[in-house]
């Protein structure tokens, strides 16, 4: 047999394409992700729609986070984050808990004409759940749908039409920021407005399916 090769490329290479195949019996770890997302970045972009379609079908929470740090144009990484957004995944805290279930915006105040009538929409939603603080110079303001007193259904139910009506309008404006379970989503991230849109639907389906009813 001819000696192995001591090129970090190839190593890098073989080891992607490893992964790969293994993440077609079963899910990968977290390190594991972490590390094919390196290689098809760095050495292997050849494999880069193999190692999204992989990640992709594992719909957990190292996948997903692993999906997030590959380019969005990438076939594969949209699917991905809307097959696990859509299955209630949530990112994992530093403390290997569960972040909360929860779709919340933070927006800026604009200059925008139409502003003033998404957020007086946004407060006729809400109520006092929009809150409003000031960050150095500048008036910000966040909405968010969590669990909490009755079912994330019924919470869901109420405001679903409106959620979507919001995030088409605020997605737009410089500053604005989606978070589905934990995961950011913003203008400068691999994830854009458009396509942020089948996010925001998958995460109210699934949260139209929570039925059970939960206490404070």
């Amino acid at each position: 047999m001819p000696p192995a090769s001591n090129d970090p490329r190839e190593h890098a290479v073989a080891d992607a394409t490893t992964l790969i195949a293994r993440a077609c019996r079963g899910p990968l770890t977290a390190p594991e992700c972490q590390r094919l997302v390196a290689h098809v970045v760095s050495v292997a972009p050849g494999l880069l729609r193999q190692a999204a379609h992989a990640l992709s079908a594992q719909r957990d929470a190292a996948a997903v986070d692993a999906l997030m740090s590959l380019p969005g144009a990438v076939p594969g990484v949209v699917e991905g984050v809307y097959g696990a957004v859509a299955h209630g995944v949530r990112r994992r805290r530093r403390d290997d808990q569960d972040c909360a279930a929860m779709l919340a915006m933070d927006f800026r105040r604009s200059r925008a004409k139409a502003f003033e009538g998404i957020l007086e929409r946004a407060r006729r939603v809400f109520g006092n759940g929009l809150e409003q603080l000031t960050v150095g110079n500048r008036t910000q303001y966040r909405f968010a749908l969590r669990e909490g007193r009755g079912t994330l259904a019924g919470r869901v139910a109420a405001a679903t039409a409106d959620v979507q009506w919001l995030h088409a309008r605020l997605a737009k404006l410089k500053g604005t920021r989606l978070w589905l379970n934990g995961w950011r989503f913003d203008a400068e991230g691999p994830i854009r407005a458009p396509a942020q849109v089948h996010l925001v639907q998958g995460w109210l389906s699934w949260a139209a399916s929570q039925t059970e009813t939960r206490r404070r």
